[in-house]
């Protein structure tokens, strides 16, 4: 690009005649005095920039929980400091990242204590880390997207005033200096004004061939003295009214804010034009004023909360003092325990009350604090521990005495289970306490058994005996008519199954007569199927197929069928032992008739034992059939 800058003799002539003619328009030196009044003014205020944002980026998160953090990162952004929010975003990281890898540590721990191998474990981090996490990068992504149109804007506000230079440059070189080219001097400049920043790298060039081609249109430029007082009278004012806002700003409740404004306002002081020579430097230093003002203000600001941390800091060290022993408490009892977990919780409640600390001591003091704090809760975890292990092998103690109390609530051999409940009532006493959660329950469910099985033993009457006695003599009846039946040699055999049916629906017989009606019955049966035109096998399929009716009403079916399965079972295995061994023989006889009988006897011993066994065994397959419904 053409310099724009002109020599040095040139602006200097420049200069002379706009002050003789009173052109409205800032010299080249009132803009370098400004900016260097600027430089000066910032960098005094550099070091406190610093302080604050630091002030404003502490924060402690080590006592955070994961949905804290990430309700934390989520209030970011709506901030845009983004110093500040790196800031934060890097304490935050460091909490999370720790929780993370204590999390995939302890996974990983249970994963091999339960028989995996390392190189077998994978790790899902848990949904509120995996949401940080995505905070995180979406607020990186926020900052980059920010300052990458930051840049862009700036880049074209560098192009619109460069474009608003080239037609300055027309105007100065076109020659034409009067007033249609003065208002669109006016214009450009006015444009100029409202453009936002460039960036910092082009701002000096920009500004220098700025001012120079102004220097160079009014030193060409011979107009009234008074347009050229009352331009820069105009300059004054607005100056003035800038100073009016910049000292409004002193008393301003959010330092942060007013801070932000006072920038906009140097600014937009930066851009307007000379005032008066015997105003400029009075004018000037009001507006410093104002901005050294302000910048006290944000110093004082900063003593106080230098001052907070320091009281901050003290009571934390004292908290961290009284809350140091009971990291080592210990006791066998519940309600000191309890006494001393109240005791440690309002600690805490103190200890979130207070404010931060300064930032080399507050990571510290969270650690001894937090420390002990989990040491206790530790300790507590510990005795607790042990404590409800103890009350659930209790618990499983009382609930085998439960199973076996309901196993037997409905027994009727009332003197033996009388004396087993007893026993079971004394092992329940000698047994400890239970979880408080099952109490009440366990008992209760101990109880209804003891108290159903005592209860049916006082209401146990003798009617239920003359009901056993009327129902034995009612079976016998049926017993009777059945043996009556035989003897007739009877051979309708619904006779003898609408009978059997009768039977069986009377009620239960004296213990003691049980088996003795079964046989008398089944002897009945016996006789009556005799007289039946059928083959014996046809006979003994009726009659198994009657008695396994028989063996389901007894009261004590089980014992009874166990015993006849048992029965058969060693039948079966005796016969098969017996065909196995006369098979075996077979194989030894010599070719001659003696031998070929002998073989021919044998063989029909081992047909007519494999008809036996496939006999049993379908009755084996009935008992156990019958078993298995039950």
């Amino acid at each position: 690009m053409e310099s724009m800058i002109e020599p040095t003799e040139n602006r200097n002539q420049a200069t002379e005649l706009n002050h003789e003619q009173g052109t409205p328009t800032m010299s080249s030196q009132e803009e370098n005095h400004l900016a260097s009044e600027e430089v000066i003014v910032h960098d005094e205020h550099a070091e406190e920039d610093e302080h604050d944002e630091d002030v404003l980026g502490e924060r402690d998160f080590s006592n955070y929980t994961k949905q804290q953090l990430v309700e934390a990162s989520a209030k970011l952004f709506g901030e845009t400091n983004f110093r500040k929010v790196d800031e934060m975003l890097r304490l935050m990281k460091v909490e999370i990242d720790r929780i993370n890898k204590e999390e995939r540590e302890a996974a990983l721990q249970k994963f091999l204590a339960e028989g995996g191998e390392e190189d077998g474990f994978e790790y899902k981090p848990d949904p509120l880390i995996e949401k940080f996490y995505s905070n995180y990068k979406a607020l990186k992504e926020r900052k980059a997207k920010y300052y990458s149109e930051l840049e862009k804007r700036r880049q074209k506000n560098y192009e619109q005033k460069n474009a608003i230079l080239q037609q300055i440059k027309a105007l100065v070189e076109g020659g034409d200096t009067g007033r249609s080219s003065l208002e669109k001097l006016k214009e450009l400049q006015q444009k100029w004004k409202e453009i936002g920043p460039v960036p910092p790298q082009l701002a000096d060039d920009l500004y220098s061939s700025y001012d120079a081609l102004l220097d160079r249109f009014y030193s060409q430029k011979n107009i009234e003295l008074e347009l050229i007082e009352l331009d820069r009278r105009k300059n004054l004012a607005a100056k003035l009214e800038l100073c009016e806002k910049a000292e409004a700003l002193i008393h301003s409740d959010n330092i942060k804010s007013a801070l932000a404004t006072l920038n906009k306002l140097r600014e937009e002081y930066k851009s307007i034009g000379p005032v008066p020579k015997d105003q400029q430097e009075a004018v000037w230093q009001r507006f410093k004023a104002a901005i050294d003002a302000l910048y006290e203000r944000k110093r004082q600001r900063a003593e106080e909360v230098r001052r907070m941390l320091e009281e901050n800091m003290k009571a934390k060290q004292a908290l961290c003092a009284k809350i140091e022993p009971f990291a080592e408490f210990y006791s066998e009892r519940i309600t000191d325990w309890n006494a001393k977990t109240k005791e440690i919780m309002a600690l805490q409640a103190e200890w979130e009350k207070i404010g931060p600390a300064p930032k080399e001591v507050a990571k510290d003091l969270n650690k001894q604090f937090w420390s002990n704090f989990k040491q206790f809760f530790a300790a507590k975890g510990r005795f607790f521990d042990k404590l409800e292990k103890i009350r659930q092998d209790n618990l499983a103690q009382k609930i085998e005495l439960c199973r076996q109390a309901e196993a037997l609530k409905d027994s009727t051999d009332w003197e033996a289970v009388t004396a087993t409940f007893k026993k079971l009532q004394e092992q329940w006493k000698q047994i400890g306490a239970v979880p408080e959660s099952q109490r009440e329950a366990i008992y209760q469910r101990f109880k209804a058994a003891c108290d159903h099985f005592f209860e049916r033993k006082r209401n146990r009457v003798k009617i239920q005996e003359q009901e056993f006695e009327q129902n034995l003599a009612k079976k016998r009846a049926i017993c009777e008519k059945i043996e009556a039946l035989a003897n007739a040699k009877e051979t309708d055999l619904s006779k003898l199954e609408e009978l059997h049916k009768e039977f069986l629906s009377i009620g239960f017989v004296p213990r003691n007569q049980v088996e003795k009606i079964t046989e008398r019955l089944d002897n009945a049966v016996v006789a009556f199927l005799n007289n039946l035109p059928m083959s014996e096998e046809e006979r003994e399929k009726i009659r198994f197929k009657l008695h396994l009716q028989v063996l389901q009403q007894n009261p004590d079916a089980n014992r009874v069928i166990a015993r006849q399965e048992q029965s058969l079972r060693r039948k079966i295995a005796a016969l098969e032992n017996d065909i196995s061994l006369w098979k075996n023989n077979v194989e030894f006889f010599a070719n001659s008739k003696t031998a070929e009988k002998l073989r021919n006897e044998f063989q029909q011993k081992i047909k007519a034992a494999e008809a036996r066994v496939e006999k049993l065994r379908t009755q084996l397959r009935a008992l156990v059939s019958l078993v298995n419904k039950k």
